[in-house]
């Protein structure tokens, strides 16, 4: 009942100056805001990220990238880095627990022309025959080329929806277009789908996808900058699978290290880390603005308390005990903080649902909510401010000398 009728007469105390309490409570409100909103965004696009990659196998992939050499004999050194179909088969046939597997290798952004003229770029992919059911990429016209057209290097290629739509005008299917010195015919376009837009390094809406060995008569660097995928039955069985595939390839590259091996476990924990450092340094700034907003409300409150040096001292005569004096000012200090930080919570919360329903327009896949551990720390952490901060000015407060003060 004590601590009601302490509040009471804060709310009172604070409503007397209007304008000075509301600017007070912006710094706070800040702080919280800032805290609910950038956590929320950061929190989504973990889980968005985490889960695309979820719908590909997740922790069941491994990657096995070429790199340079770093220790090669002079005479191994002949051998060019990179990876070949002849690799592929043997790591799919050679490996237990495979599940399934794909090599592709990004060329790039390029430049691109239609049999109508029509200019435009592209992201210029070069892969096999299970490329597109790997990524779960499905068709929504025509077809994917085959394994035997990727063998005998037809010209063939599988466009994105929105470089189809922008390089014809009617049906896309049949129709020939141009990437540098290598001229192909479109046999499919891929359908609309609700996944992230741009996944291991390539916008699969503008994208164009060839047969490996079509683009290895023209592309010097196919081998060199192609990614094997490589997705297990089962999460287990990632050690031992990448054991006997770096044995493999260290075999088959006659013993040159010019490759890596990726695990998208450790990958996504390379990625947990990044957000939770982006995180810890939206909490960092926040933090600053919040530190600011408490030295205003000390302000305030001792504003408060000079002005109020009359009215504590007849309190005081009638027989306040100065623990009352402090609680009420006290009071005071944390609905003014925990005011602050109720309106930037529900400002953050409101920012970061508008924020992720514009990001569904572009990305509908994103999943987007607002972050409850965010919303609890703000509240926490604006009204720890207010209690921290006004706890001087109380004390000060608390121990006024009654005859003192009601001299003034």
């Amino acid at each position: 009942m004590r601590w009601a009728v302490y509040l009471a007469i804060a709310a009172k105390a604070l409503t007397a100056h209007k304008l000075r309490s509301l600017l007070t409570v912006l710094s706070i409100t800040l702080g919280a805001f800032a805290i609910v909103l950038m956590t929320s965004l950061a929190e989504g696009g973990l889980l968005t990220l985490s889960r695309g990659i979820e719908d590909l196998g997740g922790a069941r992939l491994i990657l096995i990238v070429p790199k340079v050499p770093e220790r090669a004999e002079r005479k191994k050194s002949m051998y060019v880095t990179g990876f070949t179909r002849q690799d592929r088969d043997r790591l799919a046939l050679g490996v237990p627990h495979v599940a399934e597997h794909t090599m592709y290798a990004m060329l790039g952004s390029r430049d691109v022309t239609s049999d109508e003229g029509k200019e435009d770029r592209t992201d210029l992919v070069a892969a096999d025959s299970s490329f597109l059911r790997a990524f779960r990429m499905r068709v929504g016209r025509g077809r994917a080329f085959s394994d035997d057209e990727d063998r005998r290097r037809a010209r063939v290629c599988v466009a994105g929806p929105k470089l189809a739509s922008r390089l014809w005008r009617g049906d896309p299917i049949g129709r020939w277009v141009t990437v540098g010195s290598l001229r192909c015919r479109v046999i499919g376009v891929l359908a609309e789908s609700d996944r992230l837009g741009v996944n291991f390094g390539f916008n699969w809406v503008d994208l164009l996808v060839t047969p490996i060995d079509t683009a290895a008569d023209v592309e010097r660097t196919v081998s060199t900058s192609a990614v094997v995928v490589i997705k297990t039955d089962d999460p287990r069985n990632n050690d031992p699978v990448k054991r006997i595939l770096n044995a493999l390839l260290v075999e088959r590259h006659h013993g040159v290290d010019d490759f890596t091996l990726l695990d998208f476990s450790s990958i996504m924990k390379q990625f947990e880390s990044m957000f939770a450092i982006m995180k810890a340094i939206v909490g960092l700034i926040a933090g600053v603005a919040l530190l600011i907003g408490g030295v205003g409300v000390m302000n305030m409150m001792l504003v408060s308390v000079s002005e109020r040096v009359r009215e504590i001292g007849i309190r005081k005569a009638l027989g306040a005990a100065p623990r009352d004096i402090s609680a009420q000012f006290l009071c005071e200090a944390a609905l003014l903080s925990g005011f602050g930080g109720l309106l930037g919570v529900l400002g953050g919360g409101l920012a970061a649902e508008l924020a992720s329903a514009v990001i569904r327009r572009f990305t509908p896949s994103w999943v987007g909510a607002v972050s409850v551990s965010a919303v609890v720390a703000a509240l926490v952490v604006s009204s720890g401010v207010g209690v921290v901060f006004g706890w001087l000015p109380a004390r000060r407060a608390g121990r006024l000398d009654p005859v003192a003060a009601m001299r003034r």
